[in-house]
This record gives structure tokens, C-alpha cells and sequence, in this order.
């Protein structure tokens, strides 16, 4: 009878395996990378290098506010390790108390870009430059 449960269990398994890259979004997404072609790959490896170049100059830019101060002058501060961003790029999505809901981590940045940095006019979601920055964010933790 064991056995017979634990055939059909790895069975079932192998079956979910087997349709999780049709059934899950991002599922396979592994499968697909591997399919591009050398042409794809350079390009791809090309547009994620100027993405990482423009992160690292939003990190450090004070026009994304009023007050003079960036994103660097908080988060890249050996006195305040604390507030590093280090990782943080794999914590969300997650909760936020102020917003009272689940949040991105572009709508972090657009929170803290009107709290901390004080814009008058904040960047939209999915901007390249936010694109960029979460790509910069990423890279830290590397």
C-alpha cells in the first residue's frame, strides 16, 4: 500500500512539474533565456549593462526631489548601515504600514521620492528610470 501511495505521489509530482511552465506566469522563464539566440543575448546583456549605468546615476541624482539630496546621500551612508539597500530588491513586493497595503518596490521609490526627497512631481511606474534603478538596487546585492 506505501508503495503504491508513493508511486502514485512521485507520479503526481513528475504530472505538476511537468505543467507548471504552462500554467505559471515567469514559469520556464529559464527555458526561454536559453532559447535566445547570441544576437539576443548581446543585446539583452548590452540594454542591462546601460540600465545598471543609468541606476547607479539615479541613485546618486538630487533633481529626483527639491531638497538636494538623493537616494545616496541616505542609502549609501557608512555611518548609517542600517539603512542600507543591500538585499532589498528581494524583499518586495511586501506590506507597508503607511500605504496600508502591499507594495512594489517602484511604489517604495515613488513614496520616498515625495517624503524624503520632497518632489513636487514624482516619476511613474515602470519609468526606465525606476527600471533602472531597481536593476541598480539588484546589483548590490550581487
Amino acid at each position: 500500500m506505501r508503495r503504491k501511495f508513493a508511486l502514485l505521489a512521485l507520479l503526481g509530482a513528475s504530472a505538476l512539474a511537468a505543467a507548471l511552465p504552462g500554467l505559471l506566469p515567469g514559469a520556464g522563464a529559464q527555458e526561454e533565456e536559453e532559447e535566445m539566440s547570441p544576437e539576443d543575448l548581446k543585446a539583452a546583456k548590452a540594454a542591462e549593462d546601460d540600465a545598471l549605468r543609468l541606476g547607479r546615476k539615479v541613485f546618486t541624482d538630487p533633481a529626483l526631489g527639491t531638497n538636494e539630496r538623493s537616494c545616496s546621500k541616505c542609502h549609501d551612508n557608512p555611518q548609517k548601515p542600517e539603512l542600507s539597500l543591500k538585499g532589498v530588491a528581494a524583499r518586495f513586493p511586501r506590506w507597508d504600514r503607511s500605504a496600508g497595503k502591499v507594495i512594489s518596490l517602484q511604489q517604495k521609490f515613488v513614496q520616498m521620492q515625495e517624503r524624503s526627497l520632497k518632489a513636487r512631481k514624482t516619476l511613474p511606474l515602470g519609468d526606465d528610470r525606476w527600471n533602472a534603478l531597481e536593476i541598480h538596487l539588484r546589483s548590490l546585492s550581487k
